[in-house]
């Protein structure tokens, strides 16, 4: 299983003043040098000596000849060549859906060892990725807690719909009546316990922007027509299932 470290970019620099201390404490999770650092645009950065990656790397590691710099593409070829990099990854501000789910394939299938992940927003999916996975904050050295048993079954029926899309059809359908059954049980109406949820499931980055969608849009008031897939008590049989299993 790979471990998983995050920082956000606010709490890494700290209006300029924390870069040197925090940068210390990544390196000490990483282990030791060469540092693999995961861009966008290999190129750009090179050319960019003021640019926020640049910047980032070299805090992290300051003698230039403990970096390796790569494209966060090139981690697709891991899995294909059935190949694992033990050396931590430092992946920079990653933000664009490929990227995101080049990343969370590599996570998945086990190909990287170790893998930090400095994040440009706290708001950013990346990080609700990465609190569904149990990685550690180290600005605050602690984890999110592990999600609810029972929103995770419910996580896993929404995964389960995946192939048909999340945004329309049986997958809208599946994902408005779970989240509809389980805030009459009191369960919060926001995106993020159940995008926590669908991730530590292995959701992906694409679907998950639906879920937020959709549940965003009940945040707001919508009331979505949608054909019933579950009986009006279905979070009464998933936690007789749940304890079934028990």
């Amino acid at each position: 299983m790979t471990d998983l470290a995050y920082m956000v970019r606010e709490d890494w620099a700290q209006h300029g003043t924390a870069m040197v201390p925090q940068s210390a404490i990544i390196r000490d999770w990483l282990g030791d040098p060469p540092y693999l650092f995961a861009v966008t645009d290999v190129k750009k950065f090179d050319h960019d000596d003021r640019g926020a990656d640049v910047e980032a790397a070299e805090y992290i590691a300051p003698s230039k000849a403990d970096r390796i710099v790569f494209n966060i593409s090139e981690l697709s070829r891991l899995e294909r060549e059935d190949k694992v990099i033990d050396q931590a990854v430092v992946v920079l501000h990653p933000f664009e859906q490929r990227e995101l789910e080049t990343i969370r394939r590599a996570v998945e299938a086990e190909s990287v060892g170790k893998v930090f992940v400095l994040i440009w927003s706290r708001y950013d999916m990346v990080r609700t990725w990465l609190d569904g996975l149990g990685a550690v904050d180290l600005h605050t050295h602690t984890t999110c807690p592990a999600s609810d048993p029972l929103l995770l079954a419910a996580a896993e029926m929404i995964q389960n719909e995946d192939y048909n899309g999340l945004s329309s059809g049986r997958g809208k359908d599946a994902v408005v009546q779970l989240v509809r059954a389980f805030a009459a049980e009191g369960y919060l109406v926001e995106p993020e316990p159940w995008l926590r949820a669908y991730f530590a499931v292995g959701g992906s980055f694409h679907h998950a922007e639906s879920i937020q969608k959709l549940i965003k849009e009940m945040m707001a008031g919508t009331r979505h027509r949608v054909k019933p897939r579950y009986r009006d008590n279905i979070v009464e049989i998933m936690r007789e299932q749940l304890a079934a299993k028990q």
